[in-house]
């Protein structure tokens, strides 16, 4: 059975709420789908030179947040070589 989810993104433009969501098997299914998201936001803001990883992705069902995917969780940081 699909559930619905909405994505609600909080970053350096404020808050966007999700109007419409995404149907998923999953809360599992809807976490990944919000990591390819924030790579996706990042990978776009980097290429205007900007990395900000402060912002996070609410995964909502109906108007709970079921989970909350900050933006460094989608990435493996490595600082130093």
């Amino acid at each position: 059975m699909m559930r619905h989810y909405f994505f609600h993104l909080h970053n350096g433009h404020g808050f966007t709420p999700d109007p419409t969501g995404r149907y998923f098997r999953n809360l599992e299914e809807a976490h990944n789908e919000a990591l390819r998201d924030i790579r996706s936001i990042v990978s776009d803001e980097a290429r205007e030179g900007l990395l900000d990883l402060r912002g996070r992705i609410d995964i909502a069902v109906d108007e709970t947040v079921a989970r909350t995917v900050r933006f460094p969780e989608a990435f493996d940081l490595k600082l130093k070589a």
